[in-house]
Parts: structure tokens; C-alpha cells; sequence
């Protein structure tokens, strides 16, 4: 019911924003003035009503219906909202310090004057190269959504980012399900090559990477804000940016995070175009040619070209893994509808493989951008395993390939540098908004050559 309140609410705003649009061009200049006053002339109908219908209410009911969207954003539009403008500000503040404090850095509300916000970034966030980006991403998110409707900022303390000859790409923030309860004291994997640490009740999320051996770190010990990585031993604190207890020169990678009291949401930046194929190895300055290794990165799941002296010496790494060797069309493969739902993947086409990092199932499907990630309920591998007897996947090396996009259904067990390789044929030739012919062809051109 309330998925269904959200799409009409949706469809009724992309409605407006829509009527708005087409009266703005309009050609006419006086049948634009005049849709814009009678429009302007409703809203004030509107809004005496509904001012008069608020006087009337308890401060207990009024409460209530701010916590509605559509409600809200009436009441924010009409001077109607309970919380004053400052105190939401404040909230939105309070939401993203324990992320400026995680960089060394906090922020201070000095006022609110006439909708304009004044605040100074201190500690490392004032005065540093970065702190234009550290302001965008999480001030200005966090109170875009507690305080639409505050003017402006008045910022003391940052300076501006240096000029880059392209503009960096914009982060994009993603919801993190099923993180919100996470326990105190607990650090977990949280896909997308991140983890998540609850430490005295703050959310810090962090890359999937030792700064001082590259291992994972989802399976490290968490103990009074200090992470150890399960591989090297050293200790990292949290609450300090990730910097290292026992060498000054090491800091993990942080990730911006917001929960402003719903969904964990952190910033990552747009999955990058795909790269042509280096002219040398990715760990050492040798040459190699178009017929090469590949190593498995395993802790950002990315496929590392190597020379064969390479391959050799890092396939023992805790870092890395060889890819597997297996390449299996499997044509007695049994996956009902049911099961298939039950994995909840929006697309017929998926790739799954076991996380030997997070110890869980791993589904990716593709998109224009590239492969899109989500961790799998193991319910529902469980039973795809009993249905077909003996499926094993060898920890991220092996990638089980299900095509559901046509008839019949295609299956098959792959090693994960080829199953990136069918990533990449598919974003190459993606067409439109679904993928269109060019991913169809693709599949079918993948599984043409696995059976030759």
C-alpha cells in the first residue's frame, strides 16, 4: 500500500512539474502571464486554507502530518511547519557530522538570517583543497533534505576545489539496505566493495581495502573504534579517518555517509567508462600483448592485467585470486519462475558469484553504465543449489551466468574475468533505455562462443 501511495504521489508531482513546464512555453506572452497568475492565485487559495485548517489542529496532529512527504512540502511551501527553519538546519548538521568528524573536521552552525544559512567548517574541513567537495556532498545533500526550503549558505572556511581541465564526475548517493540496525560494535561487508562500522553508534562507512596490504577488511576484528585487518595485523581508527595506530603514512579510503534517520545512503562516484586493454602489465612495467593473464583484485572485484611473471608471483596474494577454469554450458540447469523472483533481480539477465570477502552471494546485472551489484538473501541460493545438486562456485573466481532474457533459458559457469568480458560486450553495445537488440546480441554471441 504505501509503495503504492509513493508511485501516485510521484506520478501526480511529475504531473505538475510537467503543466508547469508547458505553461512556461507557451508562445504567447500573455496567455504565459496569465497561467502564471492563475496558477500563483490557486496556490494562495490553498495556502489561506490550509492555514486555517492548521490553526484548528492539536500541535500533536500538526507533528504528524509533517511526517508525510506530500503534507510537509504543502506546510514548507505555506509557513505552516512545525520545526523552525533553524532547528531543521541544526538537524541536518547533526546528520553528517559524525562524517566530517571521521575526516578530521566538524561544522558549526553560526545562525539563520533571513533563509540564509551561515556555518563554519573547523578542524581539517576549514581551509582545506577538499572541502568544497566535503560541503557539496554532505552539507548540502543533508540539508536539501531536512531544510528545502532554506535560501542560501554563507560558508566560512572553505576554499574553493583547484581547477581541473574536466569537471570531476558528480557522486551519485546509494541506498545501502538492510544497515540501518547494524549493531554497535559490528563492521560488516555492505557490497560495492565498501564496509560499514557501527562505533558508539555512528555509521562510518569505509573502501574494502588495507592501506598496508590491500587484503579485505570485512573480516577484521573491530574493538573500541580500532579496526585490525585479518591479513597484516594493522590496527586503523574509525572515528579518526581510517588513519593507522601503527603507521602514521597508512589511512584507509572513507566513504561519505548520511542516515538523517532513514536509509543508509553513502556518495560513490559514477562507475568509470571501460578502459582499452593496457599495453603493460598492471604490476610491473613489462609489455604484454592482447593474449594475457588476468588476476582478480578480489577485494573491488576488478579484473588486473598481468604478465605471466606477475600472474606467478601475486596469485598467492591475499589480494588477488586467479581467475577460475571452468567453462560449462549447463543445459540440464533447473531454475523455475519462483526461484528465479525469489532473487529479485529487476533484469533477466544476471551474473552470481560467492564473495569470498563478505562470505555471501553476489548478484550483478548489467546496465548502460556497466555491471549494477546486490547482495543475494541466501535463502534463495540455498534453494537454487538444491535444485540443482552439486552447483559449487569457486570463491570469486567462478561467475554462474543465468539468461533469462529469451527462449529457452540459457545457464552456464564461467571464470569471472570472462563474465567481465560479457560485461563490457554489453555496455559497448547498449541501445536505449533496456539495451535494446545490441545486448541480445551480444548474450547470444557470448554463448555462441562458450559452446564452440
Amino acid at each position: 500500500m504505501a509503495l503504492a501511495q509513493r508511485t501516485a504521489e510521484e506520478e501526480l508531482v511529475a504531473r505538475v512539474q510537467a503543466l508547469t513546464e508547458q505553461a512556461a512555453s507557451l508562445p504567447d506572452p500573455a496567455a504565459r502571464e496569465t497561467a502564471d497568475a492563475l496558477a500563483s492565485a490557486i496556490v494562495q487559495l490553498y495556502g489561506e486554507g490550509l492555514e486555517r485548517i492548521f490553526a484548528a489542529l492539536e500541535p500533536e496532529v500538526r507533528a504528524r502530518l509533517a511526517e508525510d512527504g506530500v503534507v510537509a512540502s504543502l506546510m514548507l511551501m505555506h509557513g505552516l511547519y512545525p520545526v523552525p527553519l533553524e532547528d531543521r538546519v541544526q538537524e541536518a548538521l547533526d546528520s553528517v557530522r559524525p562524517y566530517m568528524e571521521s575526516h578530521g573536521g566538524d561544522v558549526e552552525l553560526l545562525g539563520v538570517d533571513d533563509g540564509v544559512a551561515r556555518l563554519r567548517l573547523q578542524g581539517s574541513c576549514s581551509g582545506c583543497g577538499a572541502s568544497q567537495a566535503t560541503l557539496e556532498l554532505a552539507i548540502e545533500r543533508a540539508l536539501e533534505a531536512n531544510a528545502p526550503d532554506l535560501l542560501g549558505l554563507d560558508v566560512e572556511g572553505v576554499v574553493a576545489a583547484p581547477r581541473r581541465a574536466e569537471p570531476a564526475p558528480e557522486a551519485e548517493w546509494v541506498e545501502l539496505p538492510g544497515l540501518a540496525g547494524l549493531e554497535r560494535g559490528r563492521l560488516v561487508a555492505a557490497g560495492r566493495g565498501l564496509v560499514v562500522a557501527n562505533v558508539a553508534g555512528t555509521l562510518l562507512a569505509y573502501r574494502d581495502r588495507c592501506a598496508g596490504c590491500g587484503g579485505g577488511l570485512a573480516g577484521g576484528e573491530l574493538a573500541g573504534g580500532k579496526l585490525a585487518c585479518a591479513h597484516c595485523g594493522r590496527r586503523f581508527d574509525l572515528p579518526r579517518a581510517g588513519r593507522s595506530a601503527d603507521d602514521p603514512a597508512l589511512q584507509l579510503d572513507p566513504v561519505p555517509l548520511l542516515r538523517n534517520g532513514g536509509p543508509v545512503r553513502v556518495a560513490l562516484p559514477p562507475e568509470p567508462a571501460a578502459a582499452a586493454e593496457p599495453a603493460h602489465c598492471e604490476l610491473c612495467p613489462v609489455g604484454i600483448g592482447e593474449d594475457h593473464r588476468h588476476l582478480l583484485q578480489i577485494a573491488e572485484r576488478r579484473i588486473v592485467c598481468v604478465c605471466e611473471t606477475c600472474w606467478s608471483l601475486h596469485s598467492g596474494d591475499p589480494e588477488f585470486r586467479p581467475p577460475g577454469a571452468r567453462s560449462l554450458v549447463l543445459d540440464d540447469f533447473r531454475m523455475g519462475d519462483d526461484l528465479w523472483n525469489a532473487f529479485q533481480v529487476p533484469v533477466g539477465l544476471a551474473f552470481l558469484l560467492r564473495s569470498g570477502v563478505s562470505k555471501s552471494v553476489i548478484a550483478m546485472y548489467p546496465s548502460p553504465a556497466g555491471a549494477t551489484e546486490s547482495e543475494l538473501e541466501l535463502t534463495a541460493w540455498d534453494a537454487l543449489r538444491a535444485a540443482n545438486p552439486g552447483l559449487e562456485l569457486e570463491p570469486d573466481a567462478e561467475t554462474l551466468i543465468i539468461d533469462r532474457t529469451g527462449t529457452p533459458h540459457r545457464y552456464a559457469i564461467v571464470p569471472t574475468d570472462r563474465a567481465y568480458r560479457l560485461v563490457g560486450m554489453i555496455k559497448t553495445r547498449w541501445e536505449g533505455i533496456t539495451g535494446g537488440r545490441g545486448v541480445d546480441g551480444a548474450v547470444a554471441e557470448f554463448f555462441a562462443e562458450l559452446r564452440a
